[in-house]
């Protein structure tokens, strides 16, 4: 009996010594998660400088539609099964074109990532949200990301930029 209540002590003890995962976010806009969904300027060298998670790199070659002889680069960014793409012109002008996020370790703005409970996902911003059955769309100029929900987490992030 003596072995349980010490066994009990210690449990307890180290139960209320162990540090407690909080995270620190102020809400935010939807406008305002849409200006720098990532926290910080969405470019490759940002991106591929990341401490965590670590992006390998893959560049394909394609030809300019406006101009054929010139040749551009989409950049392939992956981290287990998330991907991103960066389209670099041959005048070295950079844009985030699309992109799959299903890792956990890969923060947005305001820690929102795969794995959060959906209500924790509302709790980030200060304007109303407005869902579809178990997705939401943010829509901002010439950007779309697409929070899909499973059983009330978030499990995936598709992004879809265009331009011309």
């Amino acid at each position: 009996m003596r072995k349980y209540i010490i066994l009990f002590i210690t449990v307890s003890i180290i139960g209320c010594t162990a540090p407690k995962n909080t995270v620190d976010y102020k809400k935010i806009s939807q406008k305002e998660f849409l200006e720098t969904p990532f926290g910080f300027d969405e470019n490759i060298e940002n991106f591929t400088n990341l401490e965590k998670p670590r992006f390998k790199t893959q560049k394909l070659l394609r030809k300019n539609k406006h101009y054929p002889e010139k040749t551009d680069t989409i950049y392939q960014l992956t981290y287990k099964k998330s991907e991103i793409f960066f389209y670099k012109t041959y005048l070295g002008k950079e844009f985030l074109l699309a992109g799959k996020v299903l890792n956990k370790e890969i923060h947005l703005k305001n820690s929102i990532q795969v794995g959060m409970y959906k209500d924790q996902f509302i709790d980030r911003f200060s304007d109303e949200l407005k869902f579809k059955a178990d997705s939401l769309q943010l829509i901002g100029e010439g950007t779309r990301y697409t929070f899909i929900f499973t059983k009330n987490k978030l499990s995936r992030i598709n992004i879809d930029n265009y331009f011309d």
